[in-house]
């Protein structure tokens, strides 16, 4: 039985581990909680190799963004795209981008002017968007939070009732 209560305080101190971790991505990969900074999981392969797919990338607004630059902005659709700049024009006194996935054989087909760009990509947390996805899905949530809370409850039970 001492076996048991002892896995069973493992499981209990696994899922409060797994509970702040989750608490701590979302908040990290849905709010701009620190200043300047946003996340966004990557959806598609435009960026492979340099950013693949269940990566998540952070990014900073810049006061100005280069050639060469991978930026996240919102496309004409209103779409959020991570691409990288190869090319900057000037026209009518306003900056524009010219934009390509790495992994597209051809230029996106709208230039981007600076208010469309949410900004550089700073850094990349590879693969972690998979967890993050996986946790947001009703299988994520049953087993990551309704089987780890049940074992939980029957603990305290057994707790109680052995007082």
């Amino acid at each position: 039985m001492k076996i048991l209560k002892v896995l069973v305080n493992v499981l209990t101190w696994l899922f409060l581990i797994t509970i702040i971790a989750l608490a701590i991505i979302t908040i990290i990969t849905n709010f701009n909680i620190f200043i300047g900074y946003q996340s966004f999981l990557v959806q598609s392969g435009s960026m492979e190799p340099a950013i693949m797919i269940g990566d998540i990338v952070v990014v900073q607004k810049q006061n100005q963004y280069f050639k060469n630059d991978v930026i996240t902005f919102l496309n004409k659709d209103q779409r959020v795209v991570t691409h990288r700049i190869i090319e900057t024009k000037e026209t009518d006194g306003e900056i524009q981008f010219i934009t390509k996935g790495d992994a597209n054989r051809s230029e996106d087909e709208d230039s981007i002017v600076a208010h469309q760009v949410l900004g550089k990509v700073v850094f990349v947390i590879p693969k972690l968007g998979f967890f993050v996805a996986f946790a947001k899905s009703i299988f994520g949530l049953i087993l990551l939070i309704i089987v780890p809370s049940v074992i939980l409850i029957i603990n305290q039970l057994i707790e109680m009732k052995n007082g």
